[in-house]
This record gives C-alpha cells, structure tokens and sequence, in this order.
C-alpha cells in the first residue's frame, strides 16, 4: 500500500471527503452554505461568495461540542462532605481512571462532571448515607486541538474550556503570508471537515465562521495554490512546495528528497485540475530520463501533485482520484501522523 493511501485510511476520509464546492441545498441557490452527507461523513461546506453558516449547521456544531468530557491528563478535585479521604485531587491516567480511597478504580473517561459526579456518588451509596461529591476541573489537558498548516507556529495546543477557531489561530501566532485566506480546513473525528472561508471571518467579520472546536480538532490552513505544488508518494520528503521558477517532473522529485528504493519511476503521475475542477492524469516515464532516453518531460504548474508509486501496487489510480480533490487533508494526515509520533 503506498504512502499517500495508508493515510488516507489513517484518517478515516478515502471515501468519504467531498471537494469544497458549491452544493445548493434543497431550495437553495448555488453559493449559499450546505451541507453534505456522504457515506455516514458529514461535511459543512462554506462556499465563495459565502454567507457564513445556516442557522441549522451552527446547531448542528454547536450540538457536537455539547459540554467538556472528561479524559486523560486532566486534573480533577473531588470534595465529598462527610468523606474527608476522598478531598484531594486526582490525575486522570491514560486509560481514563482513577483510584478513589475506598472505591477503588473508577473510569471517569468520556464522562462530563455532572456524570462523573453521579457515578462516584452511587459507588459510595453502600458505604454512605446520602454522599454527596462536588468535582472541580483543576487542570484541562485532554482538550488538545492541532493548528497545522501556514500557521507562524504549527503544534498542538490544549485550551482550558471549550476554545473557538480564532483562539486556536491566536495561538498558533497567526497565518503566514503563504496562507489561502480562504482554505482553512477543520477535520473532527473520522468523518466531519468543516471548510472555513477565513477571508468571509477575518475580513468581512462573519462570527458564524468563528466556530466551536472538539478535543482532537485538527486546524488545517492550506497555502495558497496560485505559486505552489505537491508532491507525494514515494519520495523522501513528501509535502507542499513553492514554485518559485521553471520546474519540471524530475526537478519537482528531487526538490523532494528524491525517490525512494521502493518508487516505481516508469510511471510517475502528475495530476492536474482544469478550470472546471476536473483531474487530468498524466503519466511520466522519469525512468526512462535517467536513463538517457528522450522522454517527455512536462514543467509543473501552479497546483499540480506529482505522484511517485510504489513498486508493484496496481490500484493507486483510483486511490489518487480519490484523494485529488482533497489534498489538503492528505497532508493534514501526513502531519498528524508525523506528531503523534512525537
């Protein structure tokens, strides 16, 4: 399985991210927000010329976030009346428990307070006369949201309470000049992306955009398309890149580290959108160049994504149509991948 796929299904999307496009919704005109389900995945599209989100999609949003739950890192004071043991803080583990004095193990994980609350009070019902328990969270460190992309300092960042797209953005110190103003991509869970036209929300000041994020929200700001490519696959530094002059198919392999041991070089592919968003594919015998044979040699333009194979896969064309109108998020995946490494 070659690279670019193995993260696609790391990420949940191969068959289920749709391009941000215009959809009109029922009754609706080309250019007004939707939203789209696809194979179980939802994705809330804001299209240009946007006008921020329906009253139906913030909703929608605002119902995902819901109230902060419980995880691992946090840091929780329980307070019980009339057992005084029990009044410390307490470290939630990496698997979401803790050892309550007189209770044992309690998995707190997923719970909101209320319910982490009620679920201590009926463990100590046998032992208690009408316990009582009271938790504070001291410490919010299982709300971690990654800021990638054109950002001035791409990472990981944990909020206390539930933070908005514009803090995560203030945190990560703001955009490069490289940013797409209009490309900022939220990918939650393994199936939500969120398109946010950051133009529509930082210059035309619509709060709709400015929306609630979950714990493990990824912020993706892409760079501007109009002087970059991509290149993928098996080389050894797969990303995004300027085109800063002339640049052809072996130029664009090198700037990326060269290929692999295991790329299959007869048959590099450079795929290339047209004006109405349709993928043109064209197959490049960069084997056949380093080998002196005169092979066409086509110059990359402007939003092109060379695609170096590996040895013996046969069925990348469909994974590469798959992943072509989404390439942002491929390489939010090859990001994240790369931090959870870390």
């Amino acid at each position: 399985m070659n690279k670019a796929v193995a993260i696609l299904l790391l990420l949940g999307l191969s068959a289920c991210v749709t391009a941000p496009r215009a959809v009109p919704a029922a009754g609706g005109k080309v250019g007004e927000t939707s939203a789209v389900a696809t194979n179980d995945a939802t994705t809330v599209v804001t299209n240009q010329p946007a006008k921020g989100l329906t009253a139906d999609q913030l909703k929608t949003l605002e119902a995902d976030a819901g109230d902060y739950l419980l995880g691992a890192g946090d840091v929780v004071q329980l307070y019980a009346m009339d057992v005084a043991e029990l009044n410390r803080n307490y470290v939630i583990g990496p698997d979401g428990k803790i050892t309550v004095p007189g209770v044992g193990v309690v998995s707190l994980d997923g719970l909101t307070r209320e319910q982490a609350q009620s679920k201590i009070e009926a463990l100590l019902k046998p032992a208690y006369l009408s316990p009582q328990v009271n938790i504070i969270v001291q410490e919010y460190n299982n709300n971690r949201i990654f800021v990638l992309g054109e950002v001035r300092k791409p990472g990981q960042y944990n909020f206390p309470g539930r933070p908005l797209l514009l803090s995560a953005l203030a945190r990560a110190e703001g955009l490069t000049d490289k940013a797409d103003m209009r490309g900022c991509t939220v990918v939650r869970g393994r199936g939500t992306v969120i398109e946010i036209n950051l133009y529509d929300l930082l210059r035309k000041g619509d709060r709709t955009l400015n929306i609630s994020l979950l714990p493990e929200d990824a912020v993706y700001v892409k760079a501007d398309e109009e002087h970059t490519f991509y290149v993928l696959g098996e080389v050894a530094r797969p990303g995004v890149f300027p085109r800063g002059q002339e640049v052809d198919v072996v130029r664009a392999v090198a700037l990326a580290g060269g290929e692999t041991h295991d790329a299959q070089l007869s048959k590099v592919r450079v795929v290339r959108r047209d004006k109405s968003g349709e993928a043109k594919v064209l197959t490049v015998n960069m084997a056949g160049m380093l080998g002196g044979r005169v092979e066409d040699n086509p110059t990359i333009e402007s939003g092109d994504i060379v695609y170096v194979p590996r040895k013996g896969v046969a069925t990348f064309n469909y994974y590469l149509s798959q992943m072509t109108p989404s390439i942002s998020t491929v390489l939010l995946g090859a990001t994240l991948q790369n931090l959870n490494k870390k």
